[in-house]
């Protein structure tokens, strides 16, 4: 591995906060099999989902948390990068994110393409089959099929296509699309603003529908090293 480059690890995460019985004592140990895994990396930063205007409430509430006196939100930021910041003794938690106005949101989109274009909306989401997290698989279990290449790439596929949904000078898609490629190109170039040092290791949380054109940024742009992040979560 080039090690003259900034290595980087992007973690494909679900929203923690729209699952029901993550508190428990057993989901929680699952949690901490996690954070351990993801301890091997070494991160030198954290970077998260998370946008740089809310950066110094959530940075206050882990030094709260480091001090022992913050109940940890279920939210993925705070349940994996609270608790690996703690454990690697980082001072901060690093926002890359940015929510800016979309001329449609994908909903939007998505409801313009079931009145106008409902054949090829189907064949877009044929075979697509999202996992869930079950009774019994493990937290840790989740995020190895979270990661798995073939459904990054089923995901990255699905939102290149949303291009198609319109006709010509109509591009209905594009009105949402145009917002999450810029979203996602700033996420890249704000991960790119923490490398102080060749000997940076940096673990990126994201949403896994990110990972891929995130990914791809990175891969192109030659400032860093890609992790597999399956690597160290097996």
């Amino acid at each position: 591995m080039n090690q003259e480059k900034t290595e980087i690890l992007v973690l494909g995460s679900f929203h923690m906060s729209e699952y029901e019985g993550l508190n428990s004592e057993k989901r929680q140990r699952e949690i901490e099999e996690l954070v351990s895994k993801l301890e091997k990396f070494k991160p030198t930063k954290i970077a998260v989902e998370m946008v740089p205007e809310d950066s110094e409430s959530f940075n206050e509430e882990f030094n709260q948390y480091k001090l022992g006196t913050y109940k940890l939100k279920m939210n993925e930021i705070y349940q994996v990068g609270f608790r690996l910041g703690l454990n690697l003794e980082h001072e901060q938690i690093h926002a890359t994110d940015w929510m800016g106005e979309a001329d449609m949101s994908f909903g939007e989109v998505e409801n313009w393409a079931k009145e106008n274009q409902t054949k090829f909306l189907n064949e877009i989401y044929e075979g697509m089959k999202f996992p869930v997290l079950s009774e019994d698989k493990s937290v840790l279990d989740y995020y190895k099929e979270l990661n798995a290449p073939a459904l990054i790439d089923t995901l990255h596929k699905l939102h290149l296509n949303i291009a198609r949904i319109g006709d010509v000078n109509d591009y209905v898609g594009m009105n949402w699309l145009s917002w999450w490629y810029k979203r996602n190109l700033i996420m890249f170039a704000n991960l790119t603003r923490l490398i102080d040092s060749e000997d940076e290791r940096i673990l990126f949380i994201v949403g896994v529908g990110h990972v891929s054109i995130v990914t791809k940024f990175i891969e192109e742009s030659e400032l860093f090293e890609v992790v597999e992040p399956l690597s160290y979560l097996s």
